[in-house]
């Protein structure tokens, strides 16, 4: 019998699992922080990187520039790019997902 793992942000929302594989198709780092959009907002804290990350997520400082770094996912999910990362990194087996 197969298991599905059940996968949520660090907000506890659940991550559809289309969602997750095509995060990870585009090279997010962990699940912890993929958003609905606008999620951040209703919970008052700043979304942190997840795409192009050299070595660890960090969180943005203003509104402005996580929206300058947004990235669709699918439907209404969305990610942020690294505003320091070169290039893209796909997931690995070790990522956290």
């Amino acid at each position: 019998m197969k298991y599905e793992v059940e996968t949520v942000n660090e907000f506890g929302t659940k991550i559809p699992p289309h969602v997750v594989k095509k995060a990870k198709e585009m090279g997010c780092n962990k699940p912890n922080y993929v958003y609905k959009d606008g999620e951040w907002m209703e919970h008052e804290k700043f979304p942190a990187s997840n795409i192009n990350i050299i070595s660890k997520s960090t969180r943005f400082g203003n509104a402005r520039s996580a929206e300058a770094h947004k990235v669709t996912i699918v439907d209404d999910w969305v990610a942020f790019k690294s505003p320091s990362g070169s290039g893209s990194r796909g997931s690995k087996k070790d990522d956290g997902w």
